[in-house]
């Protein structure tokens, strides 16, 4: 009998753009849109008037309901990311689907208790979590073009941002915002048989299955992830990263103010940022996969940091409306191009085996980041009346995160994990285990 794992080597490698992995892609798609929280988080900036002059909440207690749904998601992250990996994407996915579902119907009979309204968001977080294998599908389904699938599927979240408000805002203008949430659970339910009948577990480029319910993926294990040097430089990178874009979001409008500008200015900036992230996205995958190491994020961030910068400069009185745009939009290209960076970043250094783990674990430190950066901008203008300092730490993180890519290694996985990944004499040395072999911790970045 033929070795299973020589006949999928020799077998002939199927096309990017094959109708199987098209397929599957639009079913991922479809299931990101319209099967995930996504919706249910779109929501919530349109419920705010309704909910809180129905229910006499303040805007600050209203807000905690994003804050839970972010760090229960962020704090279970890893959990979920484990559980995917062992037990399966479909599995995982489908309940998952079904369960966001049902609680999302289930928010409609909030009676006015905040801890029932934190509780449901946060749970929220928690279950959509699961969404985490729509990613290790999609890295495992591409090989050549793995780069661009995943730049695609990261403007997603601009999709999203562009078609969800329509939606939820006809269900509340028809139904109230009770009926709102009954119709995003039917919507999110009518995804199920679709993901039932045709999403498909990620693919097992030489290692079959071997019984489990989960394929066995070439990769390292979570705890040998860790323990390299290559993952802390990317979740650093990352973490520090972050820290513009979000803790920009909430001051935007009284930096421009502060600035001399017209509050008004700020639909056109964001505007503006926003259409250059999704090119940016797209030029970021197209990169990707023409890039021969993962250094290819530093000019990136070399970008964000030119972006910061003349954001620091522009004023009424110097540059006017055209430097603000050009720097807004330097920023949003820069910040898209990195979004699909840390998943292919992880596929190629890692492999597949761990991957969801992986990524919930560096979701916890995204969170982290999220949280905190908005909160320091915010105290810098609060002692020192000025945003100005927390633009100077924002272009010294930035800075550092040049540094940091630039320090990460050659890929320790080929594009289609076909290969071993080092040379017999390298594995040889110990260190790591990997999927059978012994890889050298001395060799991960």
């Amino acid at each position: 009998m033929a070795d299973p794992a020589i006949t999928a080597a020799q077998a002939p490698r199927e096309s990017d753009f094959s109708p199987r992995k098209i397929r599957i892609s639009l079913v991922v798609l479809l299931g990101t849109l319209f099967g995930s929280s996504i919706l249910p988080m779109m929501a919530i900036s349109l419920l705010l008037v309704p909910m809180t002059e129905e229910f006499g909440w303040s805007r600050t207690e209203y807000s905690g309901g994003m804050a839970a749904m972010m760090w229960a998601g962020a704090l279970s992250a890893p959990l979920i990311g484990r559980y995917v990996d062992r037990v399966g994407v479909r599995p995982t996915i489908i309940g998952g689907t079904i369960a966001v579902a049902l609680l999302v119907m289930l928010m409609s009979l909030q009676d006015g208790s905040l801890l029932q309204f934190y509780g449901s968001f946060g749970l929220l977080g928690i279950i959509g979590s699961t969404a985490l294998g729509y990613s290790k599908v999609i890295g495992a389904l591409f090989t050549e073009h793995r780069g661009k699938a995943l730049a695609i599927f990261g403007v997603e979240s601009s999709l999203a941002g562009a078609t969800a408000p329509l939606l939820v805002m006809w269900l509340i203008s028809n139904y109230g915002w009770r009926g709102m949430f009954v119709g995003l659970g039917l919507i999110i339910l009518a995804v199920v048989p679709i993901l039932y009948f045709y999403l498909d577990e990620p693919d097992t480029p030489v290692h079959p299955a071997t019984g489990g319910t989960a394929p066995v993926l070439p990769g390292l294990v979570t705890r040998d992830v860790v323990r390299t040097r290559t993952f802390w430089l990317i979740t650093i990178a990352s973490f520090i990263a972050i820290g513009p874009a979000m803790g920009l979001m909430p001051h935007y409008v009284p930096y421009l103010m502060s600035r001399g500008f017209d509050g008004a200015y700020a639909a056109v900036i964001i505007s503006a940022s926003t259409i250059a992230m999704a090119v940016g996205t797209v030029a970021g995958g197209w990169v990707l996969d023409r890039a021969k190491n993962a250094k290819i994020a530093a000019p990136f961030s070399v970008l964000s940091t030119l972006g910061i910068l003349m954001l620091m400069a522009a004023s009424s009185t110097f540059g006017g409306v055209a430097l603000l745009v050009a720097a807004s939009s330097l920023v949003g290209f820069a910040g898209g191009a990195k979004r699909p960076m840390g998943t292919y970043f992880h596929m190629r250094f890692f492999g597949l085996r761990s991957f969801a783990e992986v990524t919930g674990l560096q979701g916890a430190f995204m969170a982290a980041g999220m949280g905190i950066a908005p909160i320091a901008v915010g105290y810098s203008y609060d002692r020192l009346r000025t945003y100005q300092p927390a633009f100077v730490v924002m272009v010294a993180g930035l800075a550092i995160t040049v540094v940091l890519y630039l320090l990460l290694g050659p890929y320790r996985y080929s594009k289609d994990f076909a290969d071993a990944p080092f040379e017999p004499e390298e594995l040889e040395r110990g260190g790591i285990k990997a999927e059978g072999v012994t890889v050298s911790t001395a060799i991960s970045g």
